[in-house]
């Protein structure tokens, strides 16, 4: 299956311009500041090598795009790919994401959420790291708006058994009913029945069963 390539190369911007650097004092950040307008702002844990975020901010400009990555390569390599593409709609931050849902969001400032293959830490030992646990889900709960969509895909068996299982037993969120018509974001259709990110590209030429679930926070 051949994957749509990336948009076109256009007049590109200064990396550091996306860079989201974060002041000292952990309080929450003005979101309108940072963008420079009052748009929606959509967050993705986890970017990877960035290609989801440079589709959906391309698509849809009047909604802003906050990416967060913990591994320095791809986030350094995520703003390299971004900024070819002038997208003025996107801050990335490399940061752990816990702690910046808790120390640097305001309540209900997000309208929607994007966790897209994120790492499974198989060992036991290493299951305090993950996204799927309550605690992230805790913050996840009050920093988006009632009724904002969380999306989640999985390459990984037993991690989205126990994604499911912490998303259902949380209180603040209800599942969607899987509709493929949920995946179709927005200016993206042509996008998402390909990939969205580089590790579902990967996975689907694998033959890898990829499980999705769709949350909302009531």
């Amino acid at each position: 299956m051949n994957a749509l390539p990336d948009l076109p190369v256009s007049e590109s911007r200064n990396p550091d311009e996306l860079r989201l650097v974060l002041p000292q004092e952990a309080a929450p950040l003005d979101l309108s500041a940072v963008f420079g307008n009052s748009q929606e702002v959509e967050i993705e844990i986890g970017i990877g090598k960035g290609r989801f975020m440079l589709l959906a901010a391309s698509a849809q400009p009047d909604r802003n795009f906050l990416g967060l990555e913990y591994a320095r390569p791809y986030f350094e390599q995520s703003l390299a790919r971004i900024a070819k593409r002038n997208l003025k709609n996107v801050r990335l931050a490399h940061v752990e994401a816990f702690s910046f849902l808790r120390d640097r969001l305001a309540g209900e400032s997000l309208a929607a959420c994007h966790i897209y293959f994120p790492d499974p830490w198989p060992k036991k030992r290493h299951h305090k790291r993950r996204t799927g646990r309550a605690e992230v889900l805790d913050q996840l709960q009050r920093v988006l708006k009632p009724g904002s969509l969380v999306r989640i895909a999985s390459d990984h068996a037993d991690y989205a058994l126990v994604i499911r299982r912490v998303f259902a037993d949380h209180p603040g969120f209800r599942s969607v009913d899987f509709d493929a018509a949920q995946w179709e974001i927005p200016g993206m259709e042509e996008y998402t029945t390909h990939g969205v990110t580089n590790f579902e590209i990967k996975y689907r030429r694998e033959g890898r069963p990829i499980t999705r679930f769709i949350w909302q926070r009531v």
